[in-house]
């Protein structure tokens, strides 16, 4: 920084005070002449009160008591630079002499005959004799009012501006050192805390924008697999035939409107518009979702599967309706993809949603981390992750588990491969 925040804080003080004391010096003096041109006034009223008191009662012009006052009996006897300001201004009655000397005037009427007293006060003046000396003195109070105003100054600056600094300096390292704790309540509550804040929620906005970003690509890359190489497979095996059956046709029109629709929604997740949340019957969502799933219900593997339904009526829950049914689907296609026994158990309480199924691949650990993927998948690890964080925005907590076991009924596995039971849970009400 060019300049920081205390030393700005202390020479503007500085300048202040110099400023003010210039200023009150100033004063000081203007005063102080004021002072002395009015007592001189005073002194030439008070021996014209004295001359006219006595001329009423003698009837005769006495002289003035004060040896630095005369009385002239008209103007002609006056200075001539005297006379000529005195035309310039009538009310005047304080003039510099040629000679560097001061006069003050005063004019009295004595039965209609102008009589002027001049005072000459220049040997009574002190305030040129200790301007000299006055201004010395005020220039080194000047001085040690400066000192002392920017210790305290300085002071005062770095402690108002601590918490500017230790903000600035926080700000500074956030890309680097933030982990997703705040650090708005550590400052005082006032204007700082008001800028931290600020500044915070910007900061996990960007943070949390550029995470949705991240996100995108990925659900992206995992979610639109699934369509485009069904219409990959119906175009290579009709291409000889350049001819659509009617089972064809519809298959096509499913893979594109389950295409447009996790288009639509990954995209409104990356926008963070999935807070948009309704009402949802979990019951029929997930019948309609089982009913409805392409491959659950058009591929040899998910026909096979034998499904445990035990749905539990009348669950209500307030969530995105979009999301939730990606949820789902991809629930689905991963028992799809990886079951290896034929029965899938799915439950519904008014606390949770739950499916099990049973397969002989490993299942690795943190399965809903972003990029864990089992060792035979062909996807890119983003299945459960994209789970977790649909969860996440409808305030659910999911949570896996797996356990060696022997499925029943498996038709895909032999009695010598070791097999795990996959428990994937979805919390409603986590505590």
């Amino acid at each position: 920084m060019n300049k920081s925040l205390p030393s700005a804080i202390t020479g503007l003080v500085l300048g202040v005070a110099i400023s003010i004391t210039l200023i009150y010096s100033l004063l000081i003096l203007l005063y102080s002449w004021m002072v002395e041109d009015n007592i001189f006034n005073r002194l030439v009223a008070a021996e014209a009160d004295f001359i006219e008191q006595s001329y009423q009662q003698s009837g005769t012009l006495p002289q003035p008591r004060s040896g630095f006052v005369t009385l002239h009996h008209n103007w002609q006897d006056m200075p001539q630079e005297l006379i000529d300001a005195r035309k310039r201004k009538q009310d005047r009655i304080e003039f510099d002499l040629n000679d560097g000397s001061t006069v003050h005037i005063h004019v009295l009427q004595l039965e209609g005959i102008d009589y002027v007293l001049m005072a000459k006060v220049d040997d009574f003046e002190v305030s040129k004799d200790y301007l000299p000396n006055l201004l010395g003195w005020l220039a080194l109070l000047a001085l040690a009012g400066a000192a002392l105003v920017s210790i305290i100054a300085f002071m005062i600056g770095r402690r108002l501006t601590r918490p500017i600094k230790k903000l600035a300096d926080q700000v500074s390292y956030l890309p680097t050192e933030s982990n997703g704790a705040t650090f708005a309540n550590n400052y005082p509550d006032n204007e700082i805390r008001v800028l931290a804040n600020a500044v915070e929620t910007s900061f996990f906005n960007l943070q949390d924008a550029l995470q949705r970003e991240i996100n995108f690509t990925r659900d992206v890359s995992h979610e639109i697999r699934t369509p485009i190489s069904i219409l990959k497979n119906l175009l290579d095996s009709r291409s000889h035939s350049q001819q659509l059956t009617q089972s064809d046709y519809q298959q096509a029109q499913r893979a594109i409107f389950e295409l447009e629709k996790v288009t639509h929604t990954l995209l409104a997740l990356a926008r963070n518009e999935s807070k948009q949340k309704s009402e949802l019957d979990m019951t029929q969502l997930v019948e309609n979702t089982l009913l409805e799933h392409f491959e659950l219900n058009n591929s040899e593997k998910g026909q096979k599967l034998s499904l445990q339904l035990s749905l539990q009526e009348g669950i209500y829950l307030h969530a995105n309706w979009n999301l939730t049914q990606i949820l789902l689907n991809n629930i689905i296609s991963n028992i799809v993809q990886y079951a290896t026994g034929s029965d899938v158990e799915i439950r519904l309480t008014s606390t949770s949603l739950s499916f099990i199924n049973h397969t002989t691949t490993p299942v690795p650990v943190q399965p809903e981390a972003a990029g864990v993927k089992a060792q035979l998948s062909t996807g890119i690890g983003q299945g459960l992750n994209l789970i977790e964080r649909i969860c996440a925005v409808n305030h659910w907590q999911m949570e896996t588990h797996s356990s060696p076991t022997v499925p029943l009924n498996s038709e895909h596995s032999s009695s010598k491969e070791t097999t795990s039971a996959f428990k994937l849970t979805v919390h409603f009400n986590p505590t």
